[in-house]
């Protein structure tokens, strides 16, 4: 239980759901999440243990602020885990939607987990920054 605890969002703060499917856009997906939670810009979570429904994490889910899932394509298996909470992803971005092709090799760049991850932030700035009544 005491690794649960640190996973996830505890602080009530951002957590991030990223794809790690078996493609480029995948593992960018995934590798945003992890810039995005060194920088402390959030908090990420295991979306599997979202999917398999082990309690502490649906649990963990409630105590968020913001959900962010990060896809790789379109297919949008984290948000869809969300919402299989009966939860919506406050912000939701796609990787392919970014211009970046999926393929199924995994030549990835820090330029392109940067923009992933750039345009993952702002939206969650963007969101950060509205009024308390303007967020649904």
């Amino acid at each position: 239980m005491e690794k649960l605890e640190r996973c996830g969002c505890a602080s009530k703060g951002v957590v991030l759901l990223a794809c790690s499917g078996g493609s480029n856009v995948g593992q960018l997906a995934n590798e945003a999440a992890v810039s995005l939670t060194q920088l402390k810009r959030g908090k990420m979570s295991c979306v599997v243990g979202l999917a398999a429904h082990i309690p502490e994490f649906d649990e963990k889910m409630e105590d968020c602020s913001i959900i962010v899932a990060i896809d790789g394509c379109e297919t949008a298996c984290a948000r869809r885990a969300v919402e299989h909470l009966q939860r919506r992803a406050d912000v939701h971005v796609v990787v392919t939607d970014l211009g970046i092709e999926k393929e199924h090799r995994f030549d990835i760049s820090a330029e392109q987990v940067g923009l992933v991850a750039g345009v993952v932030a702002d939206r969650i700035a963007a969101l950060q920054s509205q009024p308390a009544e303007a967020v649904v």
